[in-house]
């Protein structure tokens, strides 16, 4: 059965040595703004002579993975059978049951990694807002990447024994931004093209605020995530709605107008409308919304096959009419005379998020405006043309099909004479 899959290359070799030590290695979840990859260190003092012997039976080797490793998955975690797997390149396989396998760095392990879902769009990694760590660089908090549900992770040891096969919160700690970033764009098959921390997420059916005055919406501190799909390239914004479902709701850049009439850079809010819907009414008629959904459904050549229209990914459905976001005034580390600076050296991290996301939803409404999602398709190859030469024809002859037929001699008549 052929499946698609998506690897994160194959320049990584194993370990030499046959089997991970015996031993786990105890720390936190990095997800904990309070980890930090040192903080299970602590300095010793020289012993004296006389505690030599009992200090040195309380020690054990310090295990700082082989060489190599794209990332780290804790199981069983604050139990005493915690251990670390450190894990080399992986390939998402699979189209009925996608999984990802992961090379250990270790010879002969296995991790396997089951999504819930076979529809790539359906998975979303989780990153958490900068404020979590706000004396990092934000872009950092990519290398730490969880799920808002548990998943099922298998994990075979060097011998071939499976010792761990259940549902956990799937938590990974990435060695650099660029893996993060390569995994979750094969998990989705959507490239993430950049993110964004926002304050909060409001709609006309979720408001800014509740009937109390508290700041709510759709989501509150969240890192809301831009996309473009591999195989349309259409583009999306996703964020964490943990305000109302707990669920990640996401959007086509395509839906909305190009122009942003809502748009307050002093308070780094802006609104992006619907295009079609405008209004505050609260009920719609049924039979416009259906109208409204024939208007973006573009015209689709006859393949042959009556009443077979091939769906098309500009049939969205909207159950709203805008999407408003307020961006973070986040404050980033700075060096010690910056901070005598002023407001200065504030503005210019206040406007990072919001500014950026302009350039960005410009580029990405144009885009998609433009090629309308012209997808790639499916299992096509094109081999390169061969070079014109001026002056050749554009239509080159085929020596088989337009050579004229070679000509026989004739038998002489002298042959045949008695």
């Amino acid at each position: 059965m052929a499946a698609a899959s998506s690897s994160s290359g194959s320049s990584f070799t194993s370990s030499s040595l046959g089997r991970p030590p015996t031993y786990g290695r105890s720390y936190h979840s990095p997800v904990d703004s309070a980890w930090t990859p040192t903080s299970g260190i602590s300095s010793v003092s020289a012993p004296s002579t006389g505690s030599a012997a009992p200090l040195a039976s309380s020690l054990r080797p310090l295990d700082l993975g082989p060489p190599g490793y794209r990332a780290t998955i804790t199981l069983f975690q604050d139990t005493p059978d915690e251990r670390t797997v450190y894990l080399g390149p992986w390939e998402v396989v699979g189209s009925e049951q996608r999984r990802v396998l992961w090379q250990c760095s270790y010879r002969n392990e296995l991790l396997e990694h089951y999504l819930p879902s076979d529809v790539p769009s359906d998975i979303h990694p989780h990153t958490l807002h900068s404020r979590h760590r706000q004396y990092h660089d934000p872009s950092d908090m990519e290398r730490y990447l969880t799920f808002t549900e548990p998943h099922r992770i298998r994990y075979t040891t060097d011998e071939g024994v499976c010792i761990h096969d259940q549902y956990i919160p799937v938590r990974y700690e990435f060695t650099t931004i660029e893996a993060s970033v390569q995994f979750q764009g094969d998990l989705r098959r959507r490239d993430m093209i950049n993110y964004f921390d926002v304050d909060v997420a409001w709609t006309n059916v979720h408001g800014r605020t509740d009937g109390f005055g508290n700041v709510k919406g759709i989501g509150a501190i969240q890192r809301l995530k831009m996309w473009r799909d591999r195989y349309t390239t259409f583009h999306s914004v996703s964020v964490l709605a943990n305000k109302t479902d707990g669920q990640y709701h996401e959007y086509d850049v395509h839906i909305f107008e190009g122009e942003l009439r809502g748009r307050d850079d002093r308070a780094k809010q802006l609104r992006l409308n619907v295009a079609g819907r405008r209004g505050s009414a609260p009920a719609e008629d049924p039979q416009r919304r259906h109208l409204f959904a024939q208007r973006l459904r573009p015209r689709v050549r006859s393949t042959g096959q009556a009443g077979h229209e091939p769906p098309s990914p500009w049939q969205t459905p909207v159950d709203i009419r805008y999407l408003s976001l307020q961006f973070s005034s986040r404050q980033g580390k700075f060096a010690p005379d910056m901070k005598n600076r002023g407001s200065e050296a504030w503005q210019l991290t206040a406007e990072a998020d919001h500014r950026r996301f302009l350039e960005a939803w410009l580029y990405a409404h144009s885009s998609d405006r433009e090629f309308r999602g012209v997808p790639f398709p499916p299992n096509h190859f094109e081999l390169p043309s061969s070079q014109m030469l001026p002056g050749q024809a554009s239509e080159p002859t085929s020596p088989k099909l337009h050579r004229g037929l070679d000509t026989v001699p004739e038998p002489d008549d002298q042959d045949g004479g008695g």
